[in-house]
């Protein structure tokens, strides 16, 4: 049986097949001995065709991985700015596969369908244009790995994996090892009941570059998925297939690509997880030990301790000890051998001495097998148009633009155009997510914070990240504001969130060419908008981007007083519809009152004062959460609108209810003092009532209200809560010494020798002052 199986590796004369996993450090190692033993003429790899145009950089002497293929393109319709990574690691398959190709001096080349054929099909391209890393590989499906864990005593596919193809194994022969994965794709395959829609073209596709090679004589070895070996097999034979021609032009760039991306918790869906762990068994595998799998172990654990030390968990080397001594005993009572599953478990049982160290643990232990060494690309290699006109920027502006370069940037946004460029450039990688430039301080316009400073100070530093997310952003352009504005548009279609956020983004990034489209898709939102909490909140917004346009150089935003109009009248006329609602948007709702009434404040032209006044009161009486309707209260005290005898009224009202719902007393005190503080201060009347409330409260009422009207009050200044403890003590009283005993002069001489003693006596414990 294990013949006939090692004969369907290789179904016909000068074919070979080898079945493997992607990033799996035991196929990588048998593929290499494959190599030497098959001795192809030309080796074919899974991958989209579009990599052979980065093959010279694959398979150049300098490249290290951990690096990754990039591809992107601009799909359908709607232009959705789709992309790809194929990553590499030291222990992938396909990796080895380019490296032994090259040191053989033998052809290699990618046979899957071209990207722009697959992002062709709707499904592929949304999944490619909004997956948060979205890969070229296949998984597993879920009917298959459970009925896997079923027959066994694994946690999941990863461990199963682990056992059966990994640790577990003695030491098969390549060609062994390869007919056992055929066998495993062939159990996947029969029990995928809902295959990907894309795998017979990719099948086929594969099977006639196979089958051109073939036809020239060549002694071929596939390097593929071990699902799809039937597949192709099945369509060897078969007239090639037409692949459509594309009209999308697909972008391809070798990117460097850090080993912990490779980390599933990470995104990474298609491969193993642990990398640096693997990296590890690699190295062991390069190094010829006996037992690559158990090499790592010591180590691991030696370091795990000293990173868990380091983070206050009192772990040692001992503990160390015991963890790979118990993780063979364990290995042993499973009858298998020690694998990634065993340590995992001993470590945590040797470390984890508290329950609320777990957090810390496993956050340590995650941490320390995703580490690896970083990857290294060619030099001189051909960069991404994108990464090109920053450096180009970088340089004529005299900021950092090679990998470890830093510099302190201040710039005067008030008075210099050029700082203003300098300014909207680092904010347009901000918004693209590029690691390059930090704030430290200066007015953040995004963020409503400093407002009051004129001058930005940033910190820069150019590292590998800064070009890997360069060239990543290249599917959105390749100008720094083409691909700001692409962003931008694509965060503007989703249908979530308010578009008011996005004018400030217009306005700190200088993209004016796009602020009509940002401004449409505001008036839009206006017109379908019944959210008050939003329309107020998007109201700030606005009021702050109409304030900042001069500054920002956004002169050109006359729509803008319009649109803030709309947005204030509309936002008064839902107050009322306010509602119920949790305590996190109770406190957003008081503070975009608060702005909408310092609006009102400072006179701006766009406000209603009429019409904001009268919402308030309706929404006194609706029934809002009490911090509203406290807010509420507070702006009418302070704007005038509430004579004192109405504002003693409303507070009156409320605490009318003290025995029946203190926290709701304490939740309207928190509202009303956040905006009347001085209002409460002057007012010595309204003080007695709150006063008179509180000291008839019974001490389970106290407690219950205490955490709310400790917010309450924490909100007054160190002055205004003097002043408070003032008015409520009233005046001040001379205290009466009659019939008090006045201590001697010997006494207090004695006394303060005592005391003396005593802190000669802490100071020597260290406890002193």
């Amino acid at each position: 049986m294990k013949s006939d199986a090692v004969a369907r590796l290789s179904p016909r004369p000068g074919l070979m097949f080898a079945p493997v996993r992607h990033h799996s450090p035991r196929c990588a190692h048998h593929l290499r001995e494959l190599i030497a033993d098959f001795a192809p003429q030309r080796i074919l790899i899974e991958g989209p065709d579009d990599l052979n145009a980065l093959l010279p950089l694959l398979q150049h002497r300098q490249t290290s991985p951990p690096v990754a293929a990039y591809l992107h393109a601009v799909a359908g319709e709607d232009a959705l700015r789709c992309r790809a990574y194929v990553p590499l690691a030291a222990f992938s398959p396909e990796w080895v596969a380019l490296r032994e190709a090259a040191r053989l001096r033998i052809p290699a080349s990618f046979i899957d369908l071209p990207f722009a054929t697959r992002v062709a099909d709707a499904d592929n391209s949304a999944y490619f244009a909004r997956a948060p890393e979205p890969t070229l590989a296949d998984e597993p499906r879920p009917g298959v790995i459970a009925s896997l864990l079923a027959s066994s005593d694994c946690q999941d596919f990863d461990a199963w994996w682990e056992r059966h193809f990994e640790s577990g194994l003695d030491a098969p022969g390549a060609r062994d090892y390869f007919a056992s994965l055929l066998a495993f794709g062939a159990l996947l395959r029969e029990g995928d009941q809902d295959p990907q829609p894309d795998n017979e073209a990719r099948e086929a596709h594969m099977a006639a570059r196979i089958g051109a090679a073939l036809a020239h004589g060549e002694r071929c070895l596939v390097v593929c998925g071990a699902y799809h070996v039937a597949g192709i097999e099945a369509m060897l034979d078969s007239p090639a297939a037409q692949v459509p021609t594309a009209a999308q032009q697909v972008g391809a760039h070798l990117i460097a690509y850090p080993l912990a991306r490779f980390e599933r918790s990470q995104r990474y869906g298609a491969g193993m997880p642990a990398p640096g762990f693997y990296q590890r068994v690699w190295h062991a595998w390069q190094a010829g030990e006996p037992a690559p799998y158990q090499e790592p172990f010591a180590a691991l654990a030696i370091e795990l301790a000293r990173d868990l030390r380091e983070n206050g968990i009192p772990a040692s080397l001992p503990d160390a000890m015991e963890a790979v001594s118990m993780a063979h005993r364990l290995a042993g009572m499973r009858g298998c051998r020690p694998g990634l599953a065993e340590l995992r478990e001993s470590l945590r049982s040797t470390m984890v001495k508290d329950g609320s160290d777990e957090a810390a643990f496993g956050a340590t232990l995650a941490s320390l097998l995703a580490q690896g060494p970083d990857g290294v690309l060619p030099p001189k290699m051909p960069v991404a148009p994108l990464l090109a006109e920053t450096i180009a920027f970088c340089l004529r502006h005299r900021m950092p633009s090679r990998f470890g370069e830093s510099k302190k940037k201040d710039l005067d946004i008030y008075r210099s155009e050029r700082h203003r460029a300098v300014s909207q450039f680092l904010h347009q990688l901000r918004f693209l997510e590029v690691p390059y430039g930090e704030r430290l301080a200066g007015p953040d316009f995004v963020n409503a914070t400093d407002l009051g400073r004129v001058r930005e100070i940033w910190t820069l530093r150019w590292i590998t990240e800064t070009a890997t997310s360069l060239t990543e952003n290249s599917r959105y352009g390749a100008s720094l504001a083409d691909a700001a504005v692409n962003k931008l548009l694509e965060r503007l279609a989703l249908p979530s969130g308010s578009p008011a956020d996005l004018v400030l983004q217009v306005l700190v990034m200088g993209l004016d060419k796009v602020a009509d489209r940002v401004l449409d898709a505001v008036e839009r939102w206006l017109g379908d908008s019944y959210d008050a909490l939003a329309l107020a909140q998007g109201t700030a917004r606005l009021a702050l981007a109409f304030e900042a346009r001069l500054t920002l150089g956004g002169v050109g935003m006359a729509r803008l007083l319009p649109l803030l109009e709309r947005a204030f009248s509309q936002t008064c006329i839902r107050l009322p519809w306010l509602g119920t609602t949790d305590a996190a948007r109770s406190q957003a709702m008081l503070a975009a009152l608060d702005d909408m009434h310092g609006m009102i404040r400072r006179q701006a032209q766009w406000t209603d004062a009429a019409l904001f006044y009268g919402a308030c009161a309706t929404l006194h009486e609706a029934d809002v959460a009490a911090q509203v309707r406290g807010g509420a209260a507070a702006i009418l005290t302070v704007s005038g609108t509430w004579s004192p005898s109405q504002t003693s009224a409303a507070l009156t009202g409320t605490f009318a209810l003290a025995h029946m719902a203190p926290q709701s007393i304490a939740d309207y005190m928190q509202g009303f003092l956040r905006i009347a503080r001085s209002s409460m201060l002057a007012s010595p009347q309204h003080l007695d009532q709150l006063s008179a409330v509180l000291a008839a409260w019974s001490e389970d009422d106290f407690l219950s209200a205490l955490p709310s009207m400790r917010l309450a009050f924490s909100q007054f200044s160190r002055r205004e809560t003097d002043e408070l403890a003032r008015v409520l003590a009233g005046p001040a009283q001379a205290p009466s010494l009659a019939g008090e005993r006045i201590p001697d002069m010997d006494t207090l001489h004695q006394s303060r020798l005592c005391l003396e003693q005593v802190a000669g006596i802490m100071q020597r414990w260290g406890v002193g002052p």
